[in-house]
C-alpha cells in the first residue's frame, strides 16, 4: 500500500520513539511533530489528494500537512518557566515557523534545515520564520522514461517528485532536530518500497 497515510504514520512512529529518549518529551509528554509534503509534479499531487492545479500554463500548488502531539495522547502545548513566571507555548504554531525557515534555506541553497545562518536579517519570528533547529526537508526525485519529440528516442530523465518536511518542536532545538532526523529513514524506506526509481537528497547536519 503506497498510501500517504502509511508514510505519515511511519514518520510519526519513528519520531515518537526518538522523543522517548529526550527527558522533556518523555516526562512531560507534550510537543508537536508536523509533517508537510509539497508535490512537484501532477503524479505526486494525485497521490497526495489531487488538490493542486498543475498544467503547462499554471502551477497552483497545495501543501499537505499533518500534525500530531509528540507523545500519543499528549498535548501540542508546552509550559516553560522564565524569571519565575510560567508561559505556555503552542508548538503547533511554532513548528510552522521553523518549516518556513527551512524552506527559505532551500531557496537560498543553504541546506535542508531550519536554523542555518541565512542572508537576510529579517527572518525572525515576528515575520513568520523560526530560525532555530528542528525542521528538515528530504527532497524526493524519481526516474522516468520520456520520448524525445525530434527522433522518438526514449531517454531516462530525473524529475522532482515531492519534498517532505518534518518538524519537531517542544524541547531544546538540537533535541528537536534529533527527533526530526529519526523520521528520515521512514521516508526513504517508504519510497524505496514503492519503487526503486526514487532517489533522495537528505539534510546534512552542520555542527
Amino acid at each position: 500500500m503506497n498510501s500517504r497515510e502509511k508514510l505519515v504514520f511511519g514518520i510519526i512512529k519513528a519520531v515518537r520513539e526518538a522523543a522517548q529518549r529526550i527527558p522533556k518529551f518523555r516526562d512531560e509528554k507534550n510537543g508537536a511533530c508536523r509533517i508537510l509534503i509539497y508535490p512537484c509534479c501532477k503524479d505526486a499531487d494525485d497521490w497526495l489528494g489531487g488538490l493542486s492545479k498543475i498544467t503547462d500554463e499554471v502551477e497552483d500548488i497545495m501543501d499537505y500537512e499533518w500534525t500530531a502531539a509528540i507523545t500519543e495522547g499528549g498535548s501540542r502545548v508546552v509550559k516553560i518557566v522564565e524569571d519565575g513566571k510560567e508561559y505556555e507555548i503552542d508548538c503547533y504554531a511554532y513548528s510552522a515557523l521553523k518549516i518556513a525557515h527551512c524552506s527559505r534555506a532551500q531557496d537560498e541553497d543553504a541546506g535542508l534545515l531550519s536554523g542555518l545562518e541565512l542572508k537576510a536579517d529579517y527572518l525572525v519570528e515576528e515575520n513568520g520564520y523560526g530560525p532555530y533547529r528542528g525542521a528538515l526537508c528530504v527532497e524526493v526525485t524519481d526516474r522516468r522514461v520520456e520520448n524525445t519529440p525530434a527522433d522518438g528516442e526514449r531517454k531516462i530523465v530525473r524529475r522532482p517528485f515531492c519534498g517532505v518536511y518534518i518538524c519537531v518542536s517542544g524541547a531544546e532545538s538540537d533535541e528537536d532536530l534529533k527527533c526530526a532526523m529519526a523520521g528520515v529513514p521512514a521516508i526513504k524506506d517508504f519510497f524505496t518500497a514503492w519503487s526503486y526509481s526514487f532517489s533522495f537528497k537528505e539534510p546534512e547536519i552542520i555542527e
